[in-house]
């Protein structure tokens, strides 16, 4: 960030070499959002601090790894390539005894998260195995008080990118009161057919089989009880192959104010995740670009965030309430509409932007019999 000083001698305005402003910034949390704020705000001339709980970057492992290829796209920090372990060209859905596919050629890419958190991380101030546990501004000026597990600093910005859980939020007393979704996955000896990802609806999310490598495969579930879900559906499917490895982690969703002048809350500690499929790493990092931006009033920063993307959430989490609500028989019905349009999905299908599809089936007299009326006018509104 630069300012230039103005002066006016004798009737002539005179410009004063720019200077860099003196800001110091702490960020709460080492995982891929934080750590991406981290390489923009050095990019910008700053040397953020920055505090991660445990004990190394990138572990554990708290995410599918699956991302759209605009993540990588417009990424403002260039993603390595050994990131990558596998490009998808589309996905199959399943739902009972029946089941569809949609081809999308290179529309995501399977990664290593905890390579990329590592990448993400090069040549930043971290402090590992210590955790914000509070802050408060110190009285009469803008400077905050933050205090760690291990000892007590002062900045003049607090960026929360602590995790579903954040300290940062439920310390900042903001209007956000997330409802959480446990999950788990499981790395498993299982050969992928293809390069097609599987998805087999089981609400309140879905259970998913995303290909790895020629012989290993990714099998997850969020939702209730997830680590015997996901046992039960590798017993169902009679995949017998060998468990490599185990991860688990929490979504969060919800929608309410996310920053003050000083402090602001990014990633999942935001809520700043797709409702319909718990993704975030996409959203996370556009919030990470648009703080950067903001530094002197985080304010600018929430407004432009809900302006860009706030709709999109809003409208996801209306969607969630009536999927997780609906009866056995309006699920089917609903999914055999989807499966006799796959062409118009495949050529208007946003993997970051859900309301995309929204857009056209909402025209559907079945989805708009189901949903109620209020939602109906929203969504016409989309």
């Amino acid at each position: 960030m630069i300012v230039t000083n103005v002066r006016k001698v004798k009737g002539k305005v005179h410009k004063r070499k720019a200077q860099p402003v003196v800001m110091n910034i702490i960020i709460a949390g080492g995982g891929i959002v934080g750590c991406y704020t981290g390489q923009l705000l050095k990019k910008k001339g700053f040397n953020p601090l920055l505090f991660e709980e445990h004990p190394e970057i990138g572990k554990p492992v708290q995410c599918a790894g699956l991302i759209g290829r605009e993540v990588v796209d417009t990424s403002q920090v260039p993603f390595p390539p050994d990131v990558v372990v596998r490009r998808i060209d589309g996905a199959r859905f399943f739902l009972k005894n029946d089941s569809f596919e949609i081809e999308r050629s290179k529309a995501a890419y399977v990664i290593d998260r905890a390579r990329l958190d590592r990448y993400f991380s090069r040549g930043l101030n971290i402090h590992v195995s210590e955790k914000v546990q509070t802050f408060e501004e110190k009285s009469g000026t803008h400077t905050l008080e933050v205090t760690t597990t291990k000892n007590t600093y002062t900045c003049d910005v607090l960026l929360g990118c602590d995790g579903p859980f954040s300290t940062v939020r439920s310390v900042g007393s903001f209007s956000l009161n997330p409802r959480f979704y446990p999950g788990a996955q499981y790395i498993v000896e299982c050969e992928p057919q293809d390069d097609f990802v599987e998805l087999y609806v089981s609400p309140p999310f879905f259970f998913w089989v995303i290909p790895e490598t020629d012989e290993t495969s990714r099998i997850g579930y969020v939702g209730p009880d997830p680590l015997h879900s996901v046992d039960r559906f590798l017993e169902k499917k009679e995949i017998s192959g060998k468990i490599l490895d185990k991860h688990a982690g929490v979504i969060s969703l919800g929608t309410g104010s996310i920053a003050t002048q000083t402090t602001a809350l990014l990633g999942d500690a935001a809520c700043q995740v797709k409702p319909l499929t718990g993704g975030g790493i996409f959203y996370g990092m556009k919030a990470a670009e648009l703080a950067v931006n903001h530094l002197d009033d985080l304010l600018q920063y929430e407004l432009e965030w809900k302006d860009m993307y706030g709709r999109e959430i809003i409208v996801g989490l209306k969607l969630r309430k009536l999927y997780e609500n609906l009866s056995e028989k309006n699920l089917t019905r609903i999914f055999r509409v989807f499966k006799e349009n796959t062409d118009a999905i495949e050529s208007i299908a946003d993997f970051e932007r859900h309301t995309s599809l929204v857009k056209e089936f909402v025209k559907h007299p079945l989805l708009l019999k189901l949903a109620g009326s209020a939602l109906k006018e929203f969504l016409r509104d989309v």
